[in-house]
């Protein structure tokens, strides 16, 4: 079986994102495919470290990035794989997928069964990795991370944001995809992208300065009706587990849409926090 990953990536080595989803990926990659979108950290020593193939955008347009993901995916199915893997550079597969045998295993069971597309639970870690958030829809989105190849895998590209990040599977677009959820809690996303206080303000002003509005960027920043519950070590691959230190406690509320209107980007917010 030939599983090629597949990211899009900007920056993120200085929260070291892209060495954990790089690490990941080529847990049950033979080859990783990297679109980079203009990034001004020093990306290439990483890549060229891992391995990687990888396609240099001119200018960072993350509106564009469905149009990104079409230019890498042609690239990628030159290769001919079976599979591709796709996530987030802020996020990493858990532990079931950190086995190459046993994530072999998992799709040729998908395979078995017709499925072209297999999701994989979403766990929004929240201001650390020892608790993930559940209120306000938080706990209840799953991604379509493992794409079988059909021979037609393809975008129709459109410049909005949280559009679905996998591609059509068929030309007809009559045609249902056959998709599946991985249920075991060991086979979850675990999603470090709000698993620091830094991590949502970028988010949130990212998100604000590209145009979204309302209660989707709003709950970003609102606290006032969070719920945590505890994550636990056997979700996590072994390879992280000792980097991610001691469960501390809950952490208490402390972002709230009115006091983040009042800054104008994430620099003044951080130097407002000193």
């Amino acid at each position: 079986m030939k599983i090629a990953g597949f990211a899009q990536n900007y920056n993120n080595v200085s929260n070291g994102f892209l060495e954990q989803a790089l690490t990941s990926l080529w847990k049950v990659s033979d080859q990783v495919f990297v679109y980079d979108d203009a990034s001004t950290e020093a990306v290439r020593p990483i890549y060229e470290k891992y391995n990687c193939v990888v396609l240099y955008g001119a200018v960072n347009a993350f509106h564009l990035e469905l149009k990104h993901k079409q230019e890498l995916l042609s690239v990628v199915l030159r290769h001919q794989p079976d599979w591709i893997t796709w996530h987030d550079v802020d996020a990493i597969l858990g532990q079931h997928f950190e086995d190459r045998a046993r994530t072999e295993q998992t799709l040729a069971q998908c395979e078995a069964n017709g499925i072209e597309l297999l999701h994989l639970k979403n766990l929004n870690l929240w201001r650390s990795p020892w608790w993930y958030r559940t209120d306000q829809e938080f706990d209840n989105l799953w991604h379509g991370v493992f794409w079988r190849n059909t021979g037609e895998l393809h975008y129709n590209p459109v410049g909005k944001l949280h559009q679905k990040q996998y591609p059509l599977f068929h030309h007809d677009p009559n045609k249902p995809i056959t998709a599946s959820k991985f249920e075991p809690q060991t086979g979850q996303l675990l999603h470090f992208g709000f698993a620091s206080n830094d991590e949502i303000a970028k988010k949130y002003f990212l998100y604000r300065a590209s145009g979204q509005t309302g209660y989707p960027l709003n709950r970003l920043v609102d606290e006032s009706t969070l719920t945590l519950e505890p994550s636990q070590a056997e979700w996590f691959p072994e390879w992280l587990r000792p980097t991610l230190g001691e469960a501390g406690s809950i952490p208490p509320p402390c972002f709230f849409p009115a006091e983040m209107e009042k800054f104008a980007s994430f620099e003044q917010w951080k130097e407002a926090q000193t």
